[in-house]
């Protein structure tokens, strides 16, 4: 009883205490408050802690549980009613509410977001290499072997990398180590050093011979210029059977087949094997009594003599030399497929992202080009390429070349031809070179589309046996697209932009916007049609189809926006209706159709590459574009005001009706708990 009385004053105290129609803040969040939210947090606070009394709980408690109903009421009456965000673009939820005039008309935001790395310079270039190089870096290790035959009075160590990627050349340090034992003429000599790889199959390969003496011998008195250890360097190279397909690459001409072999080649396993051919002469030490010949008389003597030759005859496998080896497959990041045909001005190169391969821990590569990339024009590009000849310390070469840049020109009868291509060649790798030239996509009756490949021959050279040659090749992400044009062109945008520039729409400025959204929405019905024309080819490919969906689904969305933007009279939301609309659906549309078009052909990278953009500028769009927690409250506004309809009662404010519900509710449960 006394609790009940004690919550009766508290409410009283709590209905004094409302807040009027004005803003105050709830957890630091300030609302603007109305009659309906005064009901929501009374009726709330009220309901909550009258359930809360009824049920027993001390009145401090069921005071506190009457504030905290008195909150979340109102916070979910005010975020149903969509309330709770301020009256102006924001009230969506979305990130970004405006589009400032010089991304309207230049697009700067999408470039950036699309060229998705950094422009060219010779500071980033150099950045680039140096990230890939860090990558790749390797050091040295000692190896662990197993050996057979005969090995006598030397030991012999080996050394090679810790890590080496592709088809590459590396070092090999071998080290003898005299280990002979009593007299100081016994001496070790390697006449021949032989080693080679044998990969899984059981081939051998590139096999190398050192065949100058090596003398080992224990330093003494009487042989002060004695060598006791001996290193041996050698520059190796892991299996490769597709040197003789890269060199063709460059010098003949080229094989699509080929080429994309090359790109998915692996380096099949292998060990190091070495073959030491020698022999110990071994001397022994004799004691006696020996005639003096100066004092004609017997005296105890130590002298040496021959003893045995011991032939050196060993072969030492390696048991880890496959675990330091890594395929030489790698990607870099950057931009993808071309940018939209807007940006075909933008004259500064962009780097591109690529796959990789080859002897890839001896040269490395990135690619830069135009950021845009159509039929019938062309490109600017950007090859760096750096040799690595760190990576084969302590064996010192030189790296040497010939490049070949090339587009091939794929046609609807299954053959590819050369496009355009640059020759050339770097000369010493050792240092950043890079080679300019521009390629063409020239365009005909036959044509399906375009790849560019970049091919490098090197000689890595350790003036020790002749030079091992060794290959790279790198194909940019990037695919070329049509030159469409866009609905809303750059004037058509400088012009709203003037009719919008005093901050309001007048009538006839409404009337020239109108106009010009209905042409735009013309040259964009176009577009649509030709969409699902093309869907009707697509049917028996998945990626295709759903790729082509999703071009119309695009289109669509920039229709939406473009009568969006006829039927309001905020300047602000014409801009960013017209912006979703022709800079963000309809190129996104555009790329979805294109890469429709390349997943039918089968290049499923390049409509990959095209895809990802289309997905780059919907996720642009959703910045400016409602919440889900906005539209999910208008959602549940919009079920209120159909439920209030269908009972007649449509025109009774919320405020009343929520008082009505939050009593029935109360009694109800009070009800309940006391038959509990």
């Amino acid at each position: 009883m006394m609790n009940s009385k004690l919550f009766s004053i508290f409410c009283i105290f709590l209905i004094a205490t409302l807040p009027s129609a004005h803003a105050f803040s709830v957890l630091g969040h300030e609302l603007n408050a109305g009659w309906d939210d005064v009901a929501a947090l009374g009726i709330g606070g009220l309901a909550v802690g009258a359930i809360a009394v009824t049920a027993g709980a001390p009145v401090l408690v069921a005071a506190g549980i009457g504030i905290g109903g008195a909150i979340a009421v109102d916070y979910a009456y005010r975020w149903a009613t969509g309330k709770d965000v301020e009256e102006s673009a924001a009230v969506t939820g979305a990130v970004k509410t405006n589009v400032t005039d010089e991304e309207y008309v230049n697009g700067s935001y999408v470039y950036e977001e699309l060229a998705g790395y950094r422009q060219y310079s010779e500071e980033s270039a150099a950045k680039d290499i140096a990230e890939i190089k860090d990558k790749l870096e390797s050091g040295i290790g000692t190896y662990s072997f197993k050996t057979s035959g005969t090995l006598s009075d030397v030991s012999v160590s080996m050394k090679g990398p810790d890590k080496i990627y592709g088809f590459s050349a590396f070092p090999v340090q071998l080290k003898f180590d005299e280990a002979l034992t009593g007299s100081e003429s016994s001496y070790v000599k390697i006449e021949s050093v032989k080693i080679y790889l044998v990969d899984s199959d059981g081939v051998k390969w590139n096999e190398r011979t050192y065949s100058d003496d090596i003398k080992l011998q224990e330093e003494s008195n009487d042989y002060p210029d004695a060598i006791e250890e001996y290193i041996l360097n050698f520059t190796m190279k892991a299996p490769d059977p597709y040197i003789g397909k890269a060199k063709s690459q460059v010098t003949n001409a080229p094989n699509r087949e080929i080429l994309q072999e090359l790109l998915g080649a692996e380096v099949k396993e292998f060990e190091l094997v070495v073959e030491i051919d020698g022999y110990a002469k071994l001397y022994k030490e004799e004691s006696g009594y020996k005639l003096d010949p100066i004092t004609g008389l017997e005296v105890w003597k130590t002298w040496e003599e021959y003893d045995k030759t011991i032939t050196i005859d060993t072969k030492i496998t390696t048991l880890e030399a496959w675990d330091r080896i890594h395929n030489g497959v790698y990607y870099v990041d950057g931009a993808d497929g071309s940018l939209p045909t807007k940006f075909v001005n933008e004259v500064t190169p962009i780097a591109y992202s690529s796959y990789a391969n080859g002897a890839t821990s001896n040269i490395i590569g990135r690619v830069w080009a135009s950021p845009v990339h159509c039929y019938n024009s062309s490109a600017q590009y950007k090859f760096i390429l750096v040799g690595q000849p760190g990576n084969l310390e302590p064996v010192p070469v030189t790296i040497e070349d010939d490049y070949r840049a090339l587009v091939l020109k794929l046609r609807d009868d299954g053959v590819a031809t050369i496009a355009s291509e640059t020759p050339g060649n770097f000369h010493d790798m050792a240092v950043h070179n890079g080679v300019t030239t521009s390629l063409n996509y020239l365009k005909d009756d036959s044509t399906e589309a375009f790849e560019t490949y970049f091919i490098v021959i090197a000689d890595v050279d350790d003036d020790i046996d002749s030079a091992l040659p060794v290959w790279c090749i790198i194909q940019p992400r990037i695919s070329v697209i049509d030159n469409v044009k866009y609905s809303l062109s750059e004037e058509f945008k400088e012009e709203i932009l003037e009719l919008l520039s005093d901050g309001s729409i007048s009538d006839s400025d409404t009337e020239r916007i109108t106009e010009i959204i209905e042409i735009s929405e013309n040259s964009l019905k176009e577009k649509q049609y030709v969409a699902e024309i093309e869907s009707e080819k697509y049917e028996d490919n998945e990626k295709a189809r759903n790729a082509i969906l999703n071009s119309l689904e695009d289109y669509e969305k920039a229709f939406e926006y473009y009568e969006k933007a006829k039927n309001t009279d905020d300047p602000e939301e014409v801009k960013v209706y017209t912006y979703l609309a022709g800079d963000i659906y309809e190129p996104a549309g555009d790329y979805w159709r294109e890469a429709a078009e390349k997943y039918n052909l089968g290049l499923d990278d390049q409509g990959d590459a095209l895809a990802s953009n289309a997905e780059k500028l919907e996720s642009l769009a959703a910045e400016y574009e409602p919440s889900l927690w906005f539209t999910a409250g208008s959602t549940i506004s919009e079920w209120w005001d159909q439920f209030k309809s269908g009972f007649g009662i449509g025109d009774v404010p919320d405020t009343v009706l929520i008082i009505v519900v939050v009593i029935v509710l109360v009694c109800g449960a009070a009800i309940v708990i006391k038959v509990l």
